[in-house]
């Protein structure tokens, strides 16, 4: 696939995360904004978002967690409960490109401190470490269904400079072809 086209599946992904989930990223004021006359339903759709994805995200095996179950729960999660976070989302949007067979796509997890973000990336040269963001950020594509944003992954510098430097253990789940 060439970049554009790694965009246009970042977009379309996107967009399926939009049509199936209506109460997006109750977490942050822009999902309050959205749908202003339906406070009742987003109250109890993130009432039982939050227990689901508590119970869902327990799911573990004998060697700990396990990542391709972590991702489905997840999506389950938010299709059932009609909203998500970043994790349901980006879990909804990863499942949605895999179906497409467009890879290779990883999720990702970063954790710092008190703050926390999951994204899909798209086309990352799995050669190359995580931690050498430079290197691999100009050909990969980021798709974070929690803001809308599909563009170079070159840009989660300026939007969550908070994550960097990156680190290997953030990529959380690749597939490839």
């Amino acid at each position: 696939m060439l970049h554009s086209e790694y965009v246009k599946a970042a977009q379309r992904a996107i967009a399926h995360v939009q049509s199936t989930v209506r109460y997006r990223g109750l977490n942050t004021g822009g999902g309050w904004i959205r749908h202003p006359f339906e406070s009742n339903q987003k109250i109890v759709a993130r009432i039982f978002n939050v227990v689901e994805s508590r119970s869902r995200s327990a799911a573990r095996t004998e060697g700990g967690l396990d990542r391709e179950l972590y991702i489905d729960e997840m999506a389950r999660a938010g299709e059932l409960s009609n909203t998500g976070n970043c994790s349901e989302l980006s879990a909804i949007a990863f499942r949605y490109l895999e179906s497409r067979e467009v890879f290779p796509i990883e999720y990702f997890t970063v954790m710092r401190g008190h703050w926390d973000h999951a994204f899909v990336v798209l086309n990352r040269d799995a050669s190359i470490p995580v931690k050498d963001f430079a290197s691999w950020s100009y050909q990969a594509v980021v798709c974070d269904p929690l803001y809308d944003r599909a563009a170079d992954a070159g840009h989660l510098a300026t939007w969550y400079p908070r994550m960097f430097p990156m680190q290997d253990q953030d990529m959380f789940w690749r597939i490839e072809p």
